[in-house]
């Protein structure tokens, strides 16, 4: 009997606390229907604003690219502007949605502006290549498509983004370049310009004509159209060698084809040089003896009694 009591007075208990659970659960659940009713209006408008505002991201880009695509701007900077922009705008449309949801925008953004400087502190070489990736952009010194020489490497520009510039070498490897060594180093651009001057240099022999030399390689230039005929091509005597005269060829061709026109040209050369006679040097030495040899072989003891003389 008396356990028979105590089990109802347990369940009593249990029903009570339950009761209890199950009020408070209704009151959470009312005041959750309260504020969520109290905050639909802003939801709805937020809603709203996000909609309109991702169109009019959308119209603006679209309106940025046909732009850019009508300025004929380099596909670098044309990536760079396409990222930037939309970044801050939907940054922008997410303040705004985040104002209107009641949010306290300006502690946001005072927070998110410590939490960068201390990032920034940590990352500044990071940052400091995104800046110089920026400025590289905004410059212009150099873009997609030129070949460069920068810290003693050559290669064409593949690549610009915010933090390295990607190099193809002319053995096709793949170099990545801190922005920052590109904004503090000495940089080459070979193709700044439309025309470029080719040096060649070439040697004959000393017993060999100057002038004959010349005109057939000064035929050689004329016969190739790819060599601009509107700019000094010359043949000029660079230094004089042990075993010949060293020249040097100027000439000059479009900077797009300045590797096929350089190559071409040092075979056409030497072709019309060995067609015309014309000796090309190689290291040698030349003795001569003037006079009787057997005779100056006497005055030095060369010779003895009674051996046979050459």
């Amino acid at each position: 009997m008396r356990f028979l009591l105590l089990d109802e007075s347990v369940n009593m208990l249990d029903s009570g606390e339950m009761e209890k659970q199950l009020s408070n659960f209704q009151k959470w659940l009312n005041g959750l229907g309260n504020w969520f009713l109290s905050i639909l209006p802003n939801i709805i408008i937020s809603l709203l604003i996000f909609i309109a505002g991702w169109w009019a991201i959308k119209l603006i880009m679209k309106v940025m690219n046909r732009a850019l695509e009508k300025s004929s701007v380099d596909k670098s900077v044309y990536t760079f502007l396409d990222s930037v922009v939309k970044t801050v705008l939907w940054i922008c449309l997410g303040i705004c949605i985040l104002a209107e949801m009641g949010m306290n925008v300006s502690t946001l953004i005072a927070g998110v502006s410590a939490a960068a400087v201390t990032i920034g502190l940590a990352l500044k070489d990071s940052l400091s290549n995104v800046a110089s990736g920026t400025l590289i952009i905004i410059n212009r010194k150099f873009k997609t498509g030129d070949f460069i020489e920068t810290e003693g490497i050559i290669g064409e520009v593949i690549k610009i983004e915010m933090m390295y510039t990607t190099l193809r070498t002319y053995d096709y490897k793949e170099v990545m370049i801190p922005n920052s060594r590109l904004t503090t180093n000495n940089i080459i651009n070979h193709f700044t310009f439309e025309a470029r001057r080719l040096e060649i240099p070439v040697a004959i022999s000393y017993g060999q004509d100057y002038d004959k030399a010349r005109n057939v390689i000064m035929k050689v230039l004329a016969d190739d159209e790819r060599i601009l005929d509107d700019r000094p091509n010359r043949v000029i005597i660079d230094t004089f060698a042990e075993s010949g005269v060293n020249l040097i060829v100027w000439l000059w061709c479009r900077s797009e084809l300045y590797w096929p026109v350089l190559f071409d040209t040092k075979v056409n050369i030497k072709k019309a040089l060995d067609a015309a006679g014309v000796e090309i040097p190689f290291n040698q030495i030349d003795v001569h003896f003037d006079g009787d040899f057997n005779a100056k072989l006497d005055a030095l003891g060369g010779n003895r009694k009674g051996e046979d003389r050459p």
